[in-house]
């Protein structure tokens, strides 16, 4: 890994957060650095970090096609979410009425969204894929948060040999709405879902690897939000106003709570620490979280609202995502100075 980048002086980090259909906001994002660029976005990025639906924008981004290149351009991933979303949050009506549409099982079959991971990446493993790739998935046999990577360092094992449709179908399976994803690997059963709640963005976790095996190079992180509100609430005022009944509700909102704290200030550090730390640089492109924009309704209405907020969010962000683009243009033409 590292004599890989021994001669790059900027890496350039893509971290994309969960969100269901609304994860066709940041794709909107990447679809024009792309076109201000002409390069694929998995070109311009070196390590890419996705929770949730980010994690399925992030495995399309580093499939690799026969030839060892980037195989998708970020819209052609845009275009087959959007063709496909009946496929993946949709299921028989016989399922419904035996669930009370969700109520007493999860509310979707995983059986289409695999499909659509399927056509991504086909049977490679998250070792045969193109770029470097991070994604947190919750273990349900392990009780435990696992950071899943495709790559090591010199005292771990990498996870290389899971296959990459699996992982992600477990990575973006959130407790009822999807079961949990049931597999094999090296003889070993897993049983993965979503860790939603616990954790939403993987923005901590990535910077963290990523510094601690290359302290000394720059890092030009982007954080692609979607619109999600992803922040849990809770008014501390309720312990005290409602006694026991304040404190069970804090125990419940508790994990998300401290997801969101965790979230807040990893932004607030990277924020601050690009001003006295010429090797942070922390692009956040996001818009004002909107509560009316459905992450799993293909209704056609649903559906147009999302294309609304992401012109929106681009429209909104356009002087940053410039700003953005000259960063990732400037890295590439370092790199290839340094390889020269």
């Amino acid at each position: 890994m590292k004599k890989k980048y021994e001669n790059t002086d900027i890496l350039n980090i893509l971290v994309l957060v969960g969100g269901g259909l609304r994860g066709l906001v940041p794709l909107n994002v990447l679809s024009y650095i792309e076109q201000k660029t002409g390069k694929k976005a998995g070109e311009l990025f070196d390590f890419i970090a996705g929770s949730s639906t980010g994690a399925i924008t992030a495995l399309g981004l580093c499939a690799a096609n026969s030839d060892g290149d980037y195989r998708f351009w970020a819209k052609e991933i845009y275009d087959e979410y959007e063709a496909n979303a009946h496929k993946i949050f949709n299921s028989p009506w016989y399922h419904q009425w035996f669930t009370l549409f969700g109520l007493f099982g999860p509310r979707y079959l995983p059986e289409g969204k695999l499909k659509v991971l399927e056509y991504y990446v086909g049977n490679s493993t998250i070792g045969e894929l193109k770029g470097n790739l991070l994604i947190p998935v919750y273990n349900i046999n392990t009780n435990r948060l696992e950071i899943v990577k495709n790559w090591a360092s010199s005292k771990e094992q990498a996870h290389a040999n899971y296959l990459a449709k699996d992982l992600v179908n477990g990575a973006s399976s959130p407790p009822m709405l999807f079961p949990p994803i049931a597999f094999s690997c090296n003889a070993r059963k897993h049983l993965f879902i979503d860790p939603a709640v616990l954790l939403t963005n993987p923005l901590l976790h990535i910077f963290i690897n990523v510094r601690t095996l290359f302290p000394n190079k720059k890092l030009n992180i982007v954080y692609l939000g979607n619109g999600t509100t992803a922040t849990a609430k809770y008014s501390f005022r309720n312990m005290f106003a409602f006694g026991l009944y304040g404190i069970y509700q804090y125990v419940f909102s508790a994990p998300g709570l401290s997801s969101r704290l965790a979230l807040e200030f990893m932004e607030a550090y990277l924020a601050e620490a690009q001003t006295f730390d010429e090797n942070i640089v922390f692009h956040k492109i996001t818009s004002d979280p909107v509560d009316n924009l459905s992450p799993t309704s293909i209704a056609k209405s649903n559906m147009q609202k999302i294309h609304v907020f992401a012109q929106k969010m681009l429209k909104d962000n356009l002087y940053k995502i410039d700003k953005l683009v000259e960063d990732l243009v400037l890295s590439r033409l370092s790199e290839n100075q340094n390889h020269e």
